[in-house]
């Protein structure tokens, strides 16, 4: 972060300081929510979370950093900018520094893919800029702030929005004010809070209320295909888009795709995560970056830990996608299993927050699984609805009770998906068969 003076803090965020009045000229270079982080010259914000009162730390914070800390209430004994909201203050000042840095900013949210998305469009782009990308998901109310505060020199900025209720995605837009927005696709994420996918594309559509140019969009998605506004540019398979793509060839080591009689490669698998390199395809060009940076740019992603992390053993074939999972991204992993060798085993835990449609929704995915694969476990009661849809399978109440039974129907040769949403923390279970040696002398892995 590029210093700025306690004194312009306290006016941008129109608070009321609380101290000693002639330490107004201290320079702040950071920005702080974590007291057992803070350090010197970094202002500390005290946030009220689910588990903590940010409020509780300030003596720490301040003694630390030697700055006051921004807090809505007075806190005996300590210097402090006095608001009425901390959280609104710490994006207010995210958003008056952001404008300070003159930076070209490009905004990703999405039901699916945004992470991804989010870094083949800031690997394209650092071919030819200094470019922030967003550190991790930090996509929320909180993340999203701190990583504008990460801003330098850099000419692009490459941001993730998330949201997990209704208004997060306006406020987070009003900050961040893109010069670019980016829809990946609507699906059936977080329904316990928007109920339907209407609900959510309302909630993403709100990028639009920051954003001062074009908007892409996934052009084959049904809901966002309605969408009227000027300067929308639409990306995907079908004809009609702006940016029309086909895939060349397709294996487990990537795939070659093409637009506008350019061939591009990415050396992932799925087509969850060619989508995400479509975008950043489509942008650049749009841009007129050169065709050979725009691929430099492509081969710098490489497969994230547990999102279609392909893990080859003596044994199996393991497709290690248990990063989280919604009914569109298990879509796209199933979609993949054609491509591997063996008989097909999913292995599955509940997909998360899907309000009353959960049983429904597990249900349909069972169906779509029932002519693909030949074996399915699921893990736990809530996802219970994948069988019925497959009209058998095998139900494990835990992740120690999933391994003992792939223990007995697995064979040599054998390609495994795991998927669930993130609380179950299924990597573990693929950790402990990948420990269990079968001993295939007679099978030959890819």
């Amino acid at each position: 972060m590029k210093e700025i003076t306690l004194e312009k803090v306290i006016k941008v965020l129109k608070g009321k300081y609380i101290g000693n009045k002639s330490l107004k000229n201290r320079v702040v270079s950071g920005v702080s929510v974590d007291s057992r982080k803070i350090k010197e010259k970094e202002i500390f914000f005290a946030l009220k979370g689910k588990n903590f009162d940010g409020h509780d730390f300030i003596k720490e914070a301040t003694k630390k950093s030697k700055l006051p800390a921004v807090s809505e209430k007075e806190i005996k004994g300590s210097e402090i900018i006095l608001v009425k909201d901390s959280l609104k203050s710490l994006g207010d000042l995210a958003s008056y520094y952001k404008k300070e840095r003159n930076v070209f900013t490009i905004a990703v949210t999405g039901s699916i893919g945004k992470t991804t998305t989010k870094d083949f469009i800031g690997a394209v782009f650092s071919t030819s800029y200094p470019t922030l990308i967003s550190f991790k998901n930090y996509n929320n109310l909180i993340g999203v702030p701190l990583n504008l505060f990460r801003l330098e020199d850099e000419k692009i900025a490459v941001l993730e929005l998330g949201t997990n209720k209704f208004g997060e995605i306006k406020r987070l837009s009003e900050i961040v004010e893109p010069d670019l927005g980016v829809i990946t696709g609507i699906g059936s994420t977080h329904l316990e809070a928007f109920k339907n996918k209407e609900g959510v594309l309302r909630e993403k559509l709100d990028i639009i209320s920051g954003l001062k140019g074009p908007l892409f969009i996934n052009g084959d998605d049904p809901l966002l295909r309605k969408i009227k506004m000027d300067k929308l540019i639409k990306v995907g398979f079908s004809e009609g888009n702006d940016f029309v793509f086909k895939i060349i060839e397709e294996s487990i080591n990537g795939t070659i795709f093409s637009t506008k009689d350019k061939q591009f490669l990415i050396k992932l698998p799925s087509r969850g995560l060619l989508r995400c390199a479509m975008f950043a395809v489509s942008i650049g060009l749009y841009y007129g970056l050169e065709k050979r940076k725009i691929q430099k740019g492509l081969l710098k992603i490489k497969n994230s830990p547990h999102r279609m992390e392909i893990k080859i053993t003596g044994d199996y074939n393991i497709i290690d996608d248990t990063y989280n999972s919604n009914p569109d991204s298990l879509l796209n992993a199933i979609a993949f299993l054609p491509l591997m060798p063996g008989r097909k085993v999913v292995v599955l835990g509940p997909m998360l927050e899907l309000g009353e449609a959960s049983f429904s929704l597990h249900k349909r995915m069972g169906e779509r699984l029932k002519l693909l694969i030949n074996e399915l476990i699921v893990i736990g009661e809530e996802a219970k609805g994948f069988l019925e849809g497959f009209s058998g399978g095998h139900f494990a109440k835990d992740k120690e009770e999933a391994l003992q039974i792939l223990k007995e129907i697995l064979r040599c040769g054998d390609t495994i998906l795991f998927k669930s949403s993130r609380a179950l923390k299924l990597e573990t279970l693929v950790d402990k068969l990948i420990k269990e040696e079968k001993n295939c002398s007679t099978y030959s892995p890819l």
